[in-house]
């Protein structure tokens, strides 16, 4: 990547210097007039001479200065185009494009497998490591200064974690989750929103959807997304037609709207009931539109958890507990 950079800046530098030494040589070469504002030609070749110095800068760490990369490929993308413009209308000729064939289209695809590269590994650097997931609800504290893995023992947590808070979707499950409170804590779990912005800017929204007396818990690291195996979504899973569909539902029609992004764009959301430090219910979207029956993942949370304590009481482990539930739950796959 180094030496592509280093080869495309010489290739700027010589072709800058080019022009403002020689200003009238692509005309020259195409046997036309001479320009009536060499200074402009000046200007452009100046202009190349100095994007080929950013691009040596570059050169000494490509992924890191990505964005050099980013103009450097914009400017060989722009200039090609508006050339080819103004000789459609002949405006200028075609032979004077000839400096085009070193600056433009043979640098695109580089420049573009660089960006790639960078952006993995951009997205690799903010990519939090995976922790257990006991030692993940320990880091995180609500309210009273008790940590979720603490709390899950004394009451199950019912933790949704939201998408961004531009995101319709992420409003509308607010909404519907103010409207279900009142069941959920009936069924006998704590509501637990894990969201990605500050403390004040979740604060500001869960009031304004009535849900200011709920604990949240800021996650903008996503660790807590990860340890629940929460992923980044595909194209289909985020903008897919049925994703569409919803979203002018829930944006348009219900009034959730937009607004502006805060957190990664790409996370997918889910739901799960946690008691004891384990996952006793959940809720894993496939797509960014899925809207899920918050109730009754908390009602067969409960369940799930009443369970487990009865089993606990009788010294049966946890992992025995969960063998025997998938095992019943296949028996009753079979039956039906």
């Amino acid at each position: 990547m180094s030496r592509a950079l280093l080869l495309a800046a010489a290739v700027d530098v010589l072709c800058g210097a080019y022009l403002v030494l020689a200003p009238t040589a692509p005309m020259s070469w195409a046997s036309q007039e001479f320009p009536l504002y060499p200074a402009a030609w000046q200007g452009l070749g100046l202009l190349v001479a100095l994007l080929g110095l950013g691009l040596a800068f570059a050169a000494r760490n490509p992924l890191g200065h990505w964005p050099m990369v980013l103009i450097g490929l914009l400017a060989k993308i722009a200039l090609p185009i508006g050339f080819v413009g103004a000789a459609s209308t002949e405006q200028l000729p075609w032979e004077s494009g000839l400096l085009l064939l070193a600056f433009g289209p043979p640098w695109w695809i580089p420049f573009g497998l660089i960006l790639r590269a960078g952006a993995r590994d951009n997205r690799a650097r903010q990519t939090p490591p995976v922790l257990p997931l006991d030692m993940a609800l320990s880091l995180y504290h609500d309210q009273t200064g008790a940590d979720l893995l603490t709390a899950s023992k004394r009451q199950p947590q019912f933790l949704v974690f939201l998408r961004h808070f531009g995101c319709t979707f992420c409003r509308e499950a607010l909404a519907d989750l103010a409207a279900i409170n009142e069941r959920l804590r009936t069924a006998g779990t704590r509501l637990v929103l894990v969201h990605m912005s500050s403390e004040n800017e979740a604060r500001d929204l869960f009031q304004r959807y009535g849900l200011a007396d709920v604990t949240a818990i800021s996650d903008p690291d996503r660790v807590l997304y990860r340890a629940f195996a929460l992923r980044r979504g595909t194209p289909t899973q985020l903008l897919g037609w049925s994703v569409w569909k919803r979203g002018f539902e829930a944006g348009v029609k219900q009034g959730h709207g937009i607004g502006w992004l805060r957190g990664d764009a790409a996370q997918m959301p889910g739901a799960f009931v946690v008691s004891q430090g384990h996952v006793v219910a959940q809720f894993i979207h496939e797509t960014a539109a899925d809207r899920p029956d918050y109730v009754v993942v908390a009602e067969e949370g409960v369940d799930q958890a009443e369970f487990q304590q009865g089993l606990d009481q009788d010294g049966v482990g946890f992992g025995f507990q969960d063998r025997l539930r998938r095992l019943l739950t296949a028996e009753t796959s079979d039956r039906a």
